[in-house]
């Protein structure tokens, strides 16, 4: 898509300088080889937690705090947060190694990135200690058995860096820590954006999935995840109240708009009970899009809808 020569000073919240974020590449080498698809990797999440609930030593209550923050964080203990927020889902995201079924032979390798907000920034190790023990027990059931040999850590402007080695200690993590600014700062947008959704975005309403919505309905999804995801592990609030992005979305012109509905995965293994998300492409314009760019931004970051935290929902803006 070529960009508008209409470009927009965006305005950007000064709380994203308080966000701490690591963005990290782990390193899977497979052991026994398997065939993946997408949606063996938005199930991550209770793959992931299984082992780290079977290892994880009662007694220690500092390993179960932890696991606890990093994959299952408790709802805020104020009682206004918690109706203004959703509930707080995992401090990571995972952007999918895979788009399509794919056959991962023994010897083969495969590279995740992984994004840590706030309060897991330290907790990679949980991450990594429950990716291992993962890797003992297979991707897939019977086979996809993996190591991770190596860990980088992407820096702002630099090269990545050797973050962590198999056999190291598990907290032996050099990772360049930077304010989310950092990745979705820019001086300048442009007046007419595409949004492509590049894995399939789930959003209820009402108990009904949205399969072709508008982007006034999509936004608002948008917002909550983005200002949940930062309270709930950064502590801070992005903004008192939403109505005057909401107005400003109201001003935006939704110029094109693709999408196609993807059946992904099947409840309880039975055929006919699928549940599944859209993806495709809106072209928006406007001025307005200066107002609300921060929240597509780091939306283009942490996904939207459900499985966002594992790879569903992706987000890409093109300029």
């Amino acid at each position: 898509m070529t960009a508008d020569k209409n470009l927009l000073i965006p305005d950007w919240p000064d709380a994203l300088n308080e966000v701490d974020i690591v963005k990290a590449r782990f390193v899977l080498d497979f052991v026994s080889p398997c065939t993946v698809r997408p949606t063996d990797f938005i199930r991550l999440g209770s793959l992931l937690r299984t082992p780290g609930r079977q290892t994880l030593d009662a007694a220690d209550e500092l390993a179960v705090k932890q696991w606890q923050a990093l994959f299952q964080p408790a709802p805020s203990a104020d009682p206004v947060a918690r109706r203004r927020f959703q509930k707080p889902a995992p401090a990571l995201v995972m952007t999918l190694p895979v788009r399509q079924e794919t056959f991962i032979d023994t010897g083969q390798r495969l590279e995740c990135v992984v994004l840590f907000v706030g309060a897991g920034v330290s907790l990679i190790h949980v991450f990594l200690s429950s990716l291992m023990h993962l890797g003992h027990l297979g991707l897939v059931s019977g086979g996809g058995h993996f190591q991770v040999t190596e860990v980088y850590s992407v820096g702002s402007g630099q090269p990545e860096n050797l973050a962590w080695r198999q056999d190291d200690p598990l907290d032996s993590f050099t990772c360049a820590v930077q304010p989310l600014s950092w990745l979705v700062g820019l001086d300048r947008v442009p007046g007419r954006l595409m949004i492509t959704y590049e894995t399939p975005v789930r959003l209820m309403v009402n108990g009904r999935p949205l399969r072709k919505p508008r982007f006034r309905q999509v936004f608002p999804f948008m917002l909550r995840r983005v200002t949940s995801m930062i309270h709930a592990h950064s502590g801070v609030e992005l903004l008192d109240e939403p109505s005057s992005l909401l107005e400003s979305v109201s001003r935006i012109d939704e110029l094109e708009t693709r999408l196609n509905w993807i059946d992904w995965r099947a409840i309880g293994g039975q055929r006919d009970l699928v549940v599944g998300g859209f993806t495709g492409d809106m072209v928006l314009s406007g001025q307005a899009i200066r107002d609300i760019y921060w929240v597509l931004a780091v939306s283009s970051l942490f996904g939207i809808g459900k499985g966002a935290s594992y790879g569903a929902g992706r987000v890409k803006l093109c300029h």
